[in-house]
């Protein structure tokens, strides 16, 4: 039996499960008590993405493992963490370089909030481009941890709008 020899790719997204792991570990010292156990989940969820990039070979072309997919659907189904649904997509950007995606806007136009959460937009726009292009793995867990500053303060204005 030959032992499964990770690819780069495999070790650069589960480097990023990781430091999104640490995110979200952080962000429990600051919330409630319920958040807090969802964040606990969402970094208990990527430790196995990790895990699973690290020791299991991928079973599709898209170099993603059964249990990293799996895990990864499921801390996707965690809300009200401040994560944004599609963080996965910052795992997985490794592996198959597809764009990385904003959701919509609050739909809040015309106003403050709204003004607001286009420039958070933008600004998520630039980091994505940026983090697409990062030359280094290191320059790219810098750059997630900017892009998860910006999806926090992109929730708290959601939970703005909605009063």
């Amino acid at each position: 039996m030959t032992e499964y020899e990770p690819t780069a790719a495999a070790r650069a997204a589960a480097a990023r499960a990781t430091a999104l792991a640490g995110i979200a570990r952080r962000r429990t010292l600051f919330a409630s008590a319920w958040n807090g156990r969802a964040l606990h989940v969402i970094a208990d969820l990527l430790d196995i993405v990790a895990l699973s990039l690290f020791e299991d070979a991928p079973t599709d072309t898209d170099g993603i493992p059964a249990d990293a997919r799996a895990a990864l659907a499921d801390a996707a189904e965690t809300p009200g963490t401040g994560f944004p649904r599609q963080f996965g997509q910052y795992v997985t950007h490794a592996l198959d370089a597809r764009s990385l995606t904003t959701e919509a806007t609050l739909g809040a136009t015309g106003c403050d909030l709204g003004d607001e959460d286009a420039r958070i937009a933008a600004a998520l726009g630039t980091l994505h481009d940026h983090l697409a292009a990062a030359a280094t793995e290191e320059v790219a867990q810098a750059l997630l941890e900017a892009v998860f500053a910006l999806h926090d303060k992109r929730a708290d204005l959601a939970q703005l709008t909605r009063g």
